[in-house]
C-alpha cells in the first residue's frame, strides 16, 4: 500500500480528520489529582499543531469511586474536571485536530502509588486481578448497571464538550477486559458465561448506554486486544473464527471504529495466516 494514503483526508459520521495518522492514548500521569492542566492542555495542541489526524487522549476515568490506579491520572467527570477537558479540546481545534477522549476503568489493577489508593471497593467481575489471583470482590448487579451508566455518562459529557469521537477503553485487561477474559471472569449470572460472546455482554451493554446517550450520527471507538498486561501471551480468539464471534457483538451493540491493539504486528495473528 502506498504511503501516500495515510495522508489522506477521511470522515465518518461527522469525523472529518485531515489526515489518517491517529495518536494513541498514553497514560501521563500529568494531571494533580486527577485535573487536567493547562500543559497538558498545551501538550494536546502541539500534537494537533503537529497536523496529527486524530488524537485519542490519555485514558482518563468514569465515575466510579476505583475507576483509576492513579491520583494524577485524569478524571473525566466532576465540573472541575469537564471544564479542563473543555479546553483540551480548544486548543486542539484552534490547531485543525480532531480529539476523543479515552474513557477508562482499571478494574481489579492495583494502584500504582503504594502510598495511595483510590476511594471504594475495586471493581471487577469475579474478584480475581488475574487467573487464581484474588483481588477484592466481584461486582453486583446494581454496581454493573452503575458502571455501564457511568460510561454513557461520560460518553455524553464528551459530545456536549465538542470532542469528535470517544472511545472506550476495552483492552490491556482493564475492567471491561476483565470481563472478556475467562481468567478473570467466573461470574454465572448474564455477564458470565462458557463462551467468550457470551462474556461481551458487559461490553455489549456499556456500548448500547453509550450509544443512546450520544446518539446515531457520534461516531464510538472500542479499544481490544486480545494479550492482557497480567499475561503477554493471553490469546481468547485462537481462530479467526472464534474472533469473529467476539468481535461481531461489538459493532451490532454500537460500536463503530474497533482499534486493535497487537503487540507483535510484524507476526500474523493466526497461523497459516499472511495478516
Amino acid at each position: 500500500m502506498a504511503a501516500e494514503a495515510l495522508f489522506q483526508p477521511w470522515s465518518f459520521k461527522g469525523l472529518n480528520l485531515r489526515n489518517r495518522l491517529v495518536m494513541a492514548p498514553m497514560t501521563r500521569s500529568f494531571s494533580p489529582d486527577g485535573v487536567v492542566t493547562e500543559e497538558v492542555a498545551q501538550y494536546y495542541r502541539r500534537r494537533a499543531a503537529g497536523e496529527v489526524g486524530l488524537i485519542i487522549t490519555e485514558g482518563t476515568g468514569v465515575d466510579r469511586a476505583a475507576s483509576l490506579n492513579d491520583r494524577n491520572v485524569p478524571r473525566f467527570h466532576g465540573e472541575k474536571e469537564l471544564a479542563g477537558w473543555k479546553r483540551v479540546a480548544d486548543e486542539v481545534h484552534a490547531e485543525g485536530g480532531a480529539i476523543a477522549p479515552q474513557l477508562w476503568h482499571v478494574g481489579a489493577v492495583r494502584s500504582r502509588d503504594p502510598e495511595w489508593k483510590p476511594e471504594g471497593g475495586y471493581d471487577s467481575p469475579s474478584g480475581l486481578s488475574s487467573p487464581g489471583k484474588k483481588f477484592g470482590e466481584g461486582m453486583s448487579e446494581e454496581a454493573v448497571a452503575d458502571a455501564i451508566d457511568a460510561f454513557a455518562r461520560a460518553a455524553a459529557d464528551a459530545k456536549r464538550l465538542g470532542f469528535e469521537t470517544v472511545e472506550l477503553h476495552g483492552a490491556h485487561g482493564y475492567l471491561i477486559d476483565q470481563f472478556f477474559w475467562d481468567g478473570t471472569n467466573e461470574r454465572e449470572d448474564a455477564y458470565g458465561s462458557k463462551d467468550l460472546p457470551g462474556r461481551a455482554r458487559f461490553a455489549g451493554d456499556i456500548l448500547r448506554a453509550v450509544r443512546k446517550a450520544v446518539g446515531p450520527d457520534y461516531p464510538v471507538i472500542i479499544r481490544i486486544s486480545q494479550w492482557k498486561q497480567q499475561d503477554f501471551t493471553v490469546k481468547m480468539a485462537p481462530t479467526p473464527k472464534a474472533l469473529e464471534a467476539w468481535l461481531t457483538a461489538l459493532p451490532d451493540a454500537g460500536a463503530d471504529i474497533l482499534h486493535c491493539s497487537q503487540r507483535c504486528f510484524w507476526d500474523p495473528e493466526f497461523d497459516g495466516s499472511d495478516l
